[in-house]
């Protein structure tokens, strides 16, 4: 199986959580789109979808660490120090792109690393929190028959 078919979406990276779901499922569809910019030869549109998919993919570790903090999660400290480690990774390629270097080369290693990363944070690192998120999720359902207000909506 090569690399390409390797970044493609499948049901085995949900983790149960509909709006984490989605929104790792729009980080693969940023990997569709980088691949068909390169095969296009659209130099342009690389550069834009690697800022694009760069800067989405930072802003949705920003909104799990906000959600994760939200419920409690115990884990949030460390898994905050895994999205530093990777947002420091991948905003270099938006400074190699911004000096000039070959944008589909770049958009290639974008493409592969933040896909390998992500699988492997889905598959791990989120992993550990879908408890506590569940667990929350049914102490809301909870506050809903009560008429409160949910604290977090899904």
């Amino acid at each position: 199986m090569s690399t390409r078919d390797d970044l493609k979406w499948s049901d085995d990276y949900l983790i149960g959580v509909d709006i984490i779901d989605k929104q790792h499922q729009r980080l693969f569809e940023y990997f569709d789109d980088i691949e068909d910019a390169i095969e296009r030869q659209l130099r342009d549109k690389v550069m834009e979808v690697c800022a694009g998919v760069v800067e989405y993919a930072i802003s949705h570790n920003v909104f799990e660490e906000s959600l994760l903090r939200d419920i409690g999660y115990p884990g949030v400290d460390q898994h905050h120090s895994a999205h530093e480690a990777f947002r420091t990774r991948v905003t270099r390629y938006l400074r190699e792109l911004e000096a000039g270097a070959d944008p589909f080369k770049v958009a290639q290693a974008v493409r592969v690393e933040i896909g390998l990363w992500l699988i492997n944070h889905i598959k791990q690192e989120d992993q550990y929190y879908v408890p506590y998120i569940k667990r929350y999720k049914r102490f809301d359902k909870w506050r809903r028959l009560f008429g409160l207000r949910p604290r977090w909506q899904y």
